[in-house]
């Protein structure tokens, strides 16, 4: 039996967490700006999941080999690509092949109980208070993959977690009115926070306490949630990370903690990114070092 770790962080056991949803026959897609979803799927390449595919958006190229997480370097693990991809991702669904089931973690800027998702705007569309990125490839797997939807944020919280009816823009469908997607996909399946892993109940299609992070009252998970969670009746604990997935992550799979530039924020996030990349420009070889 694994033993668990009592040292870990909370970029730590939520990038553990999503990788526990990898299954081995999975292809994983892997977005742009988001190095905790690289370090998930890189776990779990190395631990549970050995014949699971990446699939870079940058380069849009499927890649067998493990390596490590790079901040200025992504383009260049791209590079032993054995198939590239010419095609919207939601073509990923409709091959016919049993290989491609594919997986993709996104970060929610806004997200309602349903599991519909905003990543368009703050406010008015007309007069937006903020601009967020956009659309992308959200709209094909939120709607057609047949793996479902995977959600993660690190900042649990009432801005980001809302009502239907304080949702500024849906650019994901998750359950519309607690409704399937009208295109065939399996819908959200959970949302990864900071503070508990939170899924969908099968009948009501609403979001449902999973489990509490170790240390989390429940009290602080309903105050920093926008909307009533479905509450089991018997609480659940999330299980931790092992001794062992600490220990890949910290020294193999991102020793740079390059995954932390998603949960610091001001001065810390910015002195962390300088050293990362001094550290970068200075390696001779800027290929990211193979895991296997």
């Amino acid at each position: 039996m694994s033993e668990y770790s009592k040292d870990y962080s909370i970029d730590e056991i939520m990038t553990v967490l999503m990788s526990r949803e990898v299954r081995n026959d999975d292809v994983m897609i892997v977005g742009v700006a988001t190095p905790m979803v690289w370090a998930a799927f890189t776990l779990a390449k190395l631990t549970h999941a050995p014949d699971a595919i990446y699939h870079y958006i940058m380069g849009n190229t499927f890649v067998g080999e493990p390596r490590q997480v790079s901040l200025l370097y992504l383009e260049m693990n791209t590079a032993r690509a054995y198939r590239f991809q010419d095609s919207v991702e939601c073509t990923l669904e409709s091959l016919p092949s049993d290989k491609l089931t594919t997986i993709e973690f996104f970060r929610p800027a806004q997200i309602d109980q349903y599991g519909n998702t905003n990543n368009i705007c703050i406010g008015e569309w007309e007069k937006p208070k903020i601009r967020l990125p956009g659309a992308a490839g959200i709209l094909d797997f939120s709607m057609f993959y047949a793996r479902g939807s995977f959600l993660y944020t690190p900042r649990h919280d009432t801005r980001t977690f809302v009502p239907s009816e304080k949702l500024d823009f849906i650019s994901g469908v998750g359950f519309p009115d607690g409704k399937p997607s009208i295109c065939g996909g399996s819908g959200p399946q959970c949302v990864i926070t900071n503070l508990a892993y939170l899924d969908f109940d099968k009948k009501a299609k609403c979001m449902k306490l999973g489990s509490l992070h170790p240390g989390v009252e429940l009290e602080t998970l309903k105050d920093s949630t926008g909307f009533e969670l479905i509450i089991p009746d018997k609480l659940t604990e999330t299980e931790p990370p092992t001794i062992s997935e600490i220990s890949l992550l910290r020294e193999r799979v991102d020793p740079l903690n390059i995954r932390k530039l998603e949960v610091l924020v001001s001065k810390e996030r910015k002195k962390l990114l300088d050293k990362i990349i001094d550290i970068e420009i200075r390696r001779e070889n800027k290929y990211p070092k193979l895991l296997i």
